[in-house]
């Protein structure tokens, strides 16, 4: 009998088709060991519970994670915001390179021929304090003396850079090579003009404040 009756209770501990499946790592009324104290259920690693434990016992774990989910949006936002305005600045500063590189080319270009267009060309840039030099050098006085002397000038910007720029204010510093000649000369004379352009932006667009030739400039 007492046979019999160990061969029942092995049937009964087993499954039957149909039956719901219970884990063993799971108490049947619903309580976590976690919760009631159970230490044991945190200590070994093959228990199912044991991450979930760890995880209630951590909060700030997720909110760490959170933080630095944050921090990388953050820094991303930064980051276009910075490229944003460097390429602004640089966009700025090439446009106020190409003004004053089509200036130097018109002050150092000019005909006897043309002389008033092209001295026209080199006003209607001019702003401010070099507005008013520009419109008194470049009168009808200077422009009959070169009339007269049927003189020319070919200029070819050899470098040109961005010394300053920011607020509205750009400073150009240019090498120009120089040929140029008149009546009274037997053969083309060369210089070399070292230039510093200012300009100021205005809303029609850059402008022409201030010239300073460091160096050449030869009279004709």
């Amino acid at each position: 009998m007492s046979t019999g009756t160990t061969m029942v209770r092995e049937r009964s501990t087993r499954p039957r088709e149909g039956d719901p499946v219970v884990d063993a790592a799971e108490p049947v009324d619903g309580t976590d060991p976690a919760e009631t104290g159970d230490e044991g259920a945190t200590s070994r690693p093959g228990d199912g519970r044991f991450g979930r434990a760890r995880f209630y016992r951590r909060p700030w774990a997720f909110i760490v994670v959170c933080l630095i989910a944050l921090a990388g949006v953050a820094g991303t936002v930064g980051f276009g915001l910075a490229w944003s305005s460097g390429n602004a600045q640089q966009t700025g500063a090439n446009q106020a390179k190409a003004t004053a590189s089509t200036f130097l080319v018109a002050l150092t270009n000019f005909d006897a021929k043309s002389i008033d267009a092209d001295f026209a060309k080199i006003t209607n840039m001019a702003t401010g304090n070099f507005s008013s030099q520009a419109n008194k050098f470049f009168g009808s006085d200077i422009r009959q003396k070169l009339e007269t002397a049927l003189a020319t000038s070919r200029g070819q910007i050899r470098d040109i850079y961005v010394e300053s720029y920011g607020g509205g204010q750009a400073s150009v510093y240019s090498v120009i090579d120089q040929v140029y000649a008149n009546n009274t000369s037997k053969t083309p004379q060369s210089d070399v003009l070292r230039v510093v352009v200012n300009l100021t932006q205005r809303p029609q667009g850059w402008k022409v404040s201030n010239v300073t030739v460091l160096e050449g400039g030869s009279s004709t």
